[in-house]
């Protein structure tokens, strides 16, 4: 369609013509989210009594930017390519509104940035601990095996008797496992232990990975650090921040910059055990940093298909499964 377009500029006018005309009608929202390149951030960090280290180069954070497409957006998503579109569903679970969903998205932010910090702490040696009362259901997807298993606000507390106090260690242990197998699962109705079994399903947007199929969050998380940072986020949600928020803290207490003043973009969760998981937007984030100028860009292993597609001879794409090994590449891309 898009390419079509553009090889009949005509058409293309006489769309744009007619939107003209439909105008007071193109406000309406159709039922699609839309999904375009974000700006690229280099976080604002702050750290109390510790020394921090200048950055001759950069750690960009990638985004996108999400919303409920009207129908204007709709028509102009056909036409560009760095815009793609979902349906509601795939985005909006079963039972959460969009002002859920958002306030779910500044919830797994404000995680993330705690899991980031811990990973780059637990890296440089310092002590860290965590704690949560589990996982908590806010949101079921609408062909979700467990839909009628597992209820909004039901309170996960295992996966096959392994206990869980957290979404990241909920995330970490489900890696384990693959799309097909069946797992068991502990959880807490009201006042009353129950378990149910589930079979894994492959992950409605990352290839490969598996998900039970509901929306979550961590009730009273909370972690104990040996020194108070703050990563000024801003009004960015979601957790796909996370590897890039923990390069930025441990760049920022190692005296030796790991940039070595390399412009460096990424994206990519991260969980408490380092690993690093699969994200959205890949591709609206890949097209950011090529227009920050970034040498190198970090994804993680699952969406390296779709963001290879972008590469070039001044890009270099590269997938990392971990922080270390980000941290690996980096340090071997700086350095050549």
């Amino acid at each position: 369609m898009k390419k079509f377009f553009q090889k009949n500029k005509v058409l293309k006018l006489i769309l744009v013509t007619y939107l003209i005309v439909i105008f007071p009608f193109g406000f309406a929202k159709s039922d699609y989210y839309f999904m375009s390149p974000g700006p690229p951030y280099q976080w604002n960090i702050e750290v109390s009594d510790t020394e921090t280290f200048d950055s001759e180069g950069n750690l960009f954070q990638l985004t996108v930017r999400r919303d409920e497409a009207n129908y204007f957006v709709y028509a102009w998503a056909n036409l560009n390519n760095e815009i793609d579109l979902y349906p509601r569903e795939v985005i909006l679970p079963d039972g959460v509104t969009p002002q859920e969903l958002s306030e779910i998205s500044m919830q797994n932010m404000m995680t993330s940035e705690n899991v980031a910090i811990a990973v780059a702490l637990d890296s440089l040696g310092y002590d860290v601990t965590s704690e949560g009362d589990g996982v908590l259901v806010v949101g079921l997807l609408d062909d979700s095996p467990v839909k009628d298993k597992l209820f909004k606000n039901d309170l996960i507390v295992s996966i096959n008797n392994e206990n869980i106090k957290s979404t990241s260690e909920f995330i970490s242990l489900l890696r384990t496992y693959k799309i097909g197998d069946t797992v068991e699962i502990g959880l807490i109705r009201g006042d009353k232990p129950t378990q149910f079994k589930t079979t894994l399903i492959e992950h409605v947007e990352y290839e490969n990975e598996p998900m039970v199929g509901f929306l979550a969050s961590t009730p009273n998380q909370k972690f104990i650090f040996p020194i108070d940072i703050d990563i000024k986020t801003g009004n960015v949600g979601g957790p796909s921040a996370g590897m890039m928020m923990a390069l930025n803290v441990y760049n920022l207490l190692t005296e030796s910059d790991i940039t070595r003043g390399e412009k460096i973009a990424g994206t990519g969760t991260i969980e408490i055990d380092g690993s690093v998981g699969p994200v959205g937007g890949v591709k609206q984030k890949v097209i950011a940093a090529k227009r920050a100028d970034a040498s190198l860009i970090l994804v993680p292993t699952a969406n390296f298909s779709e963001a290879d597609a972008y590469s070039d001879e001044n890009t270099l794409i590269v997938a990392v499964d971990s922080f270390q090994e980000a941290l690996d590449v980096i340090s071997e891309f700086s350095s050549r």
